[in-house]
C-alpha cells in the first residue's frame, strides 16, 4: 500500500473498531497481533499485510472485500482531509449479549428462554430474551461444556429455516468461533438418520451452512469437556473422537442419545 491508502485503511479500521466500542488492545487480541501493530496501522504509518487485513476483518465482523471497499471510498473522498464516508450499518450485538457471552449461567438462561430444557437442574429464568442468533453465539462461547454443546444441534435443526444464518455466521467469524459453530452444525447433521420422514429443506440448509463454514476453518484445537492433563489421556480421547468432530479440529466424546432426545418432533 502507499501512504494515502495506508492512512485511509487505518481510518476505516479505527472507525469500525470505535463503532463496535472495542479498545485497540481488544482488537489486537481478537486479530492475533500485537497492540502496537494495530496502533501503527490505524495511524497509517505502516502498511498492512494481506494476512493482517484478513485477521482485522474477521475481528471486526467484516469481510476483506468490505474493508477494502471502504478504504477505496475513503480515498475517493480525497485523502487530504481524509474524511471517510459512513459505512453501511451492520447489525450490532445487543447490549445484554456481552453478559451472556461472559457468564455461562446467563447463557444457559437464554437457551432456556428459547425452549431448551436442561435435565437435572432447575429452570433458569431470564429477565430478558436475546434474539436466537445472539443466544447461539453466546452458547458457543461456553460450548466446551457438553451440556451446552448438546443443546445446540437440536436448536439449529428446529430453527434451520428461520435463522438469520448470515448474522449468525458473521458473528461467529467476528468472535473467531466458526469452528464451534461448524461443530454444532455437523452434530445436527448426524441426526438425519434418526429423523426418518422429516422434510429435506432443514437438512439442505444445514449442509450448505456446513460447507460454507468449512472453507474458513481455524487451525485451532477445541476440546469438549475437561481437557486431559496428560499426553496419554489426550491420545486416548483423540482415538474416541468421531471423524465429523475431528474435521473441525474438535476432540471429545458426544452423547448421541442426548442429541437425539432434542430432535424436533
Amino acid at each position: 500500500m502507499n501512504r494515502g491508502i495506508d492512512r485511509a485503511f487505518g481510518l476505516v479500521v479505527r472507525r469500525e473498531r470505535q463503532r463496535l466500542r472495542m479498545s485497540q488492545a481488544a482488537l489486537a487480541r481478537e486479530a492475533g497481533c500485537p497492540q502496537p501493530t494495530v496502533s501503527r496501522l490505524e495511524r497509517g504509518t505502516r502498511s498492512a499485510t494481506l494476512a493482517e487485513v484478513a485477521a482485522l476483518a474477521g475481528a471486526l465482523g467484516a469481510s476483506v472485500g468490505g474493508l477494502l471497499s471502504e478504504t477505496e471510498s475513503a480515498l475517493g473522498g480525497g485523502h487530504r482531509g481524509m474524511e471517510c464516508r459512513p459505512a453501511a450499518p451492520r447489525p450490532a450485538f445487543s447490549p445484554v449479549f456481552h453478559a451472556a457471552l461472559a457468564d455461562q449461567e446467563t447463557a444457559l438462561s437464554q437457551l432456556a428462554a428459547h425452549g431448551v430444557r436442561f435435565l437435572g437442574g432447575p429452570d433458569r429464568p431470564a429477565l430478558f430474551c436475546l434474539p436466537l442468533e445472539e443466544t447461539l453465539l453466546a452458547a458457543l462461547k461456553h460450548a466446551h461444556d457438553p451440556r451446552v454443546f448438546e443443546a445446540l444441534p437440536g436448536l439449529l435443526l428446529r430453527h434451520a429455516r428461520s435463522l438469520d444464518w448470515n448474522r449468525l455466521a458473521s458473528g461467529a467469524f467476528a468472535l473467531q468461533m466458526q469452528n464451534r459453530l461448524g461443530m454444532a452444525v455437523a452434530a445436527a447433521l448426524q441426526l438425519k438418520e434418526s429423523a426418518p420422514g422429516s422434510a429435506e429443506e432443514p437438512w439442505n440448509v444445514l449442509q450448505e451452512v456446513h460447507d460454507r463454514l468449512a472453507e474458513a476453518r481455524l487451525d485451532r484445537e477445541e476440546v469438549l469437556g475437561p481437557k486431559p492433563k496428560t499426553q496419554e489421556a489426550l491420545g486416548y480421547l483423540a482415538d474416541r473422537t468421531p471423524p465429523w468432530l475431528r474435521f473441525w479440529h474438535g476432540m471429545g466424546r458426544v452423547d448421541m442419545d442426548s442429541l437425539r432426545r432434542r430432535i424436533p418432533r
